[in-house]
């Protein structure tokens, strides 16, 4: 009886997964073919035959197997995916909370969970291309005292398997703490002089907001940083009589305006 195969489980894969191949006269199977790769099965019955899925060239592979006897049945398609590859996550960094992300690599488009770490998986997982991919990245629990960002792996699953590291930072995303301002000093400046800014987790500043308490359009002061803790501004020129709240930016967010962070003019 001559061999045909009626269906293939899986149809699209990697190297190293399971493959059951059920059909009619298969007992005699001494081989499984892959394109013109062929290797021995597992395991034969009359109606299925299981081998493991070698490394095979990307795209569509078939199917086949041949019998002691010399017979070798008809073809089914099967598709070989490469493991993903991560180059690049944009933005790379951001705020502790949840927030919409791209994902950039090859062969994506099977994507079916994208980790960051040990926080978790992100939501929203959505393949726009084999290239790319968007997801939203799960929050980041509070912070350790002290502690001011925490860089992890982004790691995509996919029906190719699992992406690796290609290269320094190129699949890692960085959470970063929000900051907070505890001081200033002096507590009442004149325009164009110095104040100095207390507080927590103020590493790579985007921006010193002076924001008047009484209502009206915020002011930007220049800036520089001296530690996690400590940045210097200088109060523009132009900024009128009336009391500011300093808030700090970073890529964590802004921080939050509270009493100890204003100032008179």
């Amino acid at each position: 009886m001559a061999p045909v195969i009626t269906a293939l489980n899986p149809v699209q894969s990697h190297d190293g997964v399971t493959m059951t191949i059920t059909g009619t006269g298969l007992g005699a199977t001494f081989k499984v073919n892959f394109g013109c790769r062929s290797l021995a099965p597992t395991s034969v019955t009359s109606v299925t035959v299981t081998c493991v899925i070698p490394q095979l060239p990307a795209g569509q592979n078939n199917v086949s197997v041949t019998t002691t006897a010399g017979q070798t049945s008809n073809s089914l398609p099967f598709f070989y995916i490469g493991p993903p590859d991560v180059i690049a996550v944009s933005p790379a960094h951001g705020p502790a909370v949840a927030v919409p992300l791209s994902i950039y690599g090859k062969r994506l488009l099977t994507t079916t969970e994208v980790t960051f770490g040990d926080i978790g998986p992100a939501v929203d997982v959505v393949p726009v291309s084999d290239i790319a991919l968007t997801v939203v990245a799960p929050a980041h629990p509070p912070f350790a005292p002290g502690v001011c960002t925490d860089t992890v792996d982004v790691i995509v699953s996919t029906a190719g398997g699992i992406s690796g590291s290609p290269g320094p930072s190129s699949n890692q995303y960085t959470y970063y703490n929000a900051p907070t301002v505890t001081s200033l000093s002096p507590s009442s400046a004149t325009p164009g002089s110095d104040v100095t800014v207390f507080g927590t987790c103020l590493i790579d500043i985007i921006s010193v907001t002076l924001t008047p308490t009484g209502g009206g359009n915020p002011y930007q002061a220049t800036f520089i940083s001296i530690s996690p803790s400590e940045v210097d501004t200088v109060l523009p020129l132009t900024l009128p009589p009336g009391t500011y709240a300093v808030q700090i930016t970073t890529p964590g967010g802004q921080s939050p305006i509270v009493p100890a962070g204003q100032f008179t003019v």
